[in-house]
């Protein structure tokens, strides 16, 4: 981005709401392209989200679009808070273009065909509308799985107490210690457990809310299309009923020099704002089939870098249980009268 100031802003600090209003802007700005995704805000703030912030500008920054908007450069620059002008939002799916209106109202058709005759778009339209609802089913599904493991490492913390509670019970000497030596593990691993079962509630939900708002992000920029689509139809039709209209003139024996005038005049008009809803739709057909390459790029460095993060903390977790696990060996190993009852038992 050749026309900023410097190559960093170190003096520049952005809350999570400011990061809301950038992109809230960019997508009311932008209806035809893909904006990034914001990641999940956090209460406590890690490494990995301050570099899920900043993938989040990089990918923005590096957007053939986005990169040029005038506000992004405010949002980067400034050192005041940001809060980006108001500007009436878009609906996707209605008409707000004023030529649709008039040319709709003056004769031409209400009822537009909203088909979608690209098949690479109609195609990417099912398969998004089936990931969504496939996304939200699994979100459930993880959400049950989650309230299930928490009750198990509940249920681990409970037969650790009552395994302190036998071994403060316990007569002989030797089941007490055994009791005593089970509880401390089995504490850790409940502990384990609970921490496991956050850190996936974390990390799979997070990314799983994330890539839902990607695939609603891609629906409403196909939505967005489809809209420009109806509209050039629109546009279609209005000029094919401005041109019936003077061929009705043109054959009528009476003709009125005003009516042939206003007439011409609308069909010129017709024409070129057809001309104009057929380059629109050409700019944003384009402009989100680039999107879209970008975008299946995107969803597999998310999707990889949420394996790597799931995988290193399983890890992580799993070490600790078996740690846990191996204590107790250990322990029975260093119990003087546990060697001598297994000696005896082996002789």
């Amino acid at each position: 981005m050749p026309r900023y100031k410097r190559q960093s802003y170190q003096n520049v600090t952005r809350s999570y709401l400011e990061f809301v209003r950038l992109r809230e802007h960019l997508v009311a700005e932008h209806p035809e392209t893909l904006v990034p995704v914001l990641p999940p805000e956090r209460s406590l703030v890690s490494a990995s989200d301050v570099q899920s912030m900043r993938l989040f500008l990089e990918r923005i920054s590096r957007h053939p679009v986005l990169s040029q908007d005038i506000e992004l450069q405010m949002f980067i620059e400034s050192e005041f808070g940001f809060l980006p002008p108001a500007k009436p939002k878009r609906i996707l799916g209605k008409l707000l273009d004023i030529g649709v209106k008039r040319f709709s109202s003056s004769g031409g058709p209400s009822a537009l065909s909203l088909g979608d005759t690209d098949d690479e778009f109609e195609e990417e339209r099912v398969v998004t509308a089936k990931l969504e609802a496939k996304l939200q089913g699994v979100i459930k599904c993880l959400d049950k799985e989650i309230k299930a493991r928490r009750d198990f490492s509940s249920k681990e913390a409970e037969l650790a107490t009552v395994s302190n509670t036998w071994a403060a019970n316990e007569s002989l000497p030797e089941l007490a210690r055994t009791f005593k030596l089970l509880a401390k593990p089995l504490d850790g691993m409940a502990k384990a457990s609970k921490a496991q079962v956050g850190g996936d509630a974390t990390v799979l939900g997070s990314f799983l809310d994330y890539k839902l708002q990607h695939v609603q992000t891609l629906s409403g920029a196909l939505d967005y299309r489809l809209s420009v689509v109806g509209e050039y139809e629109a546009a279609i039709k209005s000029t094919e009923s401005k041109r019936k209209t003077m061929e009705r003139l043109r054959s009528s024996t009476n003709i009125n020099p005003e009516k042939v005038t206003d007439s011409i005049d609308d069909l010129e008009d017709a024409t070129l704002f057809e001309g104009n809803m057929r380059r629109r739709m050409e700019q944003v057909s384009t402009a989100l089939m680039k999107d879209l390459e970008g975008y299946r790029v995107q969803s597999q460095e998310d999707l990889l870098r949420a394996l790597r993060q799931y995988s290193q903390r399983q890890i992580g977790f799993e070490k600790a249980k078996l740690e846990e696990l191996l204590s107790v060996g250990a322990g029975l190993k260093a119990d003087p009268d546990h060697r001598e009852s297994g000696a005896a038992i082996s002789s």
